[in-house]
């Protein structure tokens, strides 16, 4: 046993707890032993109670002899543990309930900007509800879902993104469960690979969302208009190429007997040329380039530097319908050598269809055709309807 011997405010001799219970045993009281028990050789201390009637008896304390009295039988197992009550807790913790909500006030008198405001917040939330709905029922039906099944498989829509994880891993697994998935496009086949996939120059985010976006039909707003764009030049190259067309066959047919309309060559069709016909046309020329060249510089704005177009040129256009409608041209002379003609419409042609105007000199440039043609045409018409 440790003993401090420098503690200070102590007096007399140190003694240890051995030397002290030997000098003055403790005294264990009987309840035939008197009230004074002596602690100490030289130490009596007087016990008065109310409660006590009698003295309990002094009983000394001889070494070796238990300090308690024991029981006959009595093991240390048999003993059970009894917690002690200062070791549960005594504070009870009071449930107070919530305070009451105060009633709301009532609301206040809407005027008509507030009610108009007030319905149409109530449209915008009727039509977002009817659209989730259709979706709903979109998806449904595309899964095969239909009649109770369908109510088997919804549920009200979650608010966190942990909810729609949760919710689209459910529908997923019950539409596997189902089995929807056993008629899938390409099931057991191989996934067809595209040569961007092993592109190390395109990132992978940016491969998967071309994909999706793709497969979408959706585009970019320039590729959209790029397809505006190339209708337009499409269709504006096609007009011209028709009306040269009919304007160099009706040429050639009336300064050139019939034997000859075979002789022709492609280089002699592509070089030929009628002032009069680019003089007469020149107006919608001019106005359709305008267009398209106000679709060109549209187009730039929004399209990437790489795949920017350059401006349409009348005399580049010009040239590429003399080239690519030569051979048309050379169709029609084989035709009207064989003595085919093509059927012409009943009523009377106008100055761009017939390729002809007030600056040719004549309505209509006959070109032989007899009078006799044009009523078997004008009967055949009839007939054809």
């Amino acid at each position: 046993m440790l003993v401090d011997k420098y503690k200070p405010m102590r007096s007399g001799p140190i003694r240890t707890a051995e030397e002290k219970l030997k000098q003055a045993p403790p005294q264990v009281r009987n309840p035939d032993s008197p009230t004074n028990v002596h602690l100490a050789e030289d130490t009596v201390v007087n016990i008065t109670s109310a409660e006590v009637q009698e003295e309990a008896p002094v009983r000394r304390y001889v070494p070796g002899e238990p300090i308690l009295p024991g029981i006959e039988g009595h093991q240390p197992w048999h003993t059970t543990f009894k917690v002690p009550s200062h070791v549960t807790s005594s504070v009870r913790y009071g449930n107070i309930p919530p305070p009451k909500p105060a009633r709301p006030a009532a609301p206040l008198p809407l005027d008509e900007k507030a009610r108009r405001k007030e319905r149409e917040t109530k449209k915008r939330m009727e039509q977002g509800t009817r659209l989730s709905r259709a979706r709903e029922s979109t998806i449904d039906y595309r899964l095969g879902i239909k009649g109770a099944a369908a109510d088997q498989y919804r549920r009200p829509n979650p608010v966190s993104l942990k909810g729609w994880a949760n919710l689209v891993e459910d529908r997923i697994e019950k539409a596997r469960q189902a089995g929807h998935f056993n008629n899938i496009k390409g099931r057991g086949q191989p996934i067809a690979q595209a040569a961007e996939d092993k592109n190390p120059f395109i990132g992978r985010e940016e491969y998967l969302m071309n994909r999706i976006v793709q497969r979408q039909g959706a585009a970019p707003p320039w590729v959209e208009v790029q397809g505006e764009l190339e209708t337009a030049v499409t269709s504006f190259r096609e007009v011209v190429k028709q009306s040269w067309t009919r304007r160099a066959i009706r040429m050639i047919t009336a300064s050139n007997p019939v034997e000859l309309l075979p002789r022709f060559t492609l280089d002699e069709v592509i070089a030929m040329r009628d002032p009069e016909w680019e003089a007469r046309e020149r107006s919608y020329h001019d106005t359709a380039l305008e267009e398209l060249n106000s679709l060109v510089r549209k187009y730039n704005g929004l399209a990437p530097y790489a795949v920017r177009r350059p401006y349409y040129m009348r005399n580049a256009e010009l040239e590429r319908v003399y080239r690519e409608a030569a051979e048309d041209i050379l169709a029609g002379l084989q035709e009207r050598a064989k003595g085919i003609r093509p059927r012409r419409p009943a009523y009377a042609m106008t100055d761009d269809e017939d390729g002809g105007g007030p600056a040719g000199g004549s309505a209509m440039d006959w070109g032989g055709f007899k009078f006799r043609d044009m009523f078997r045409d004008l009967v055949a018409a009839f007939r054809g309807r």
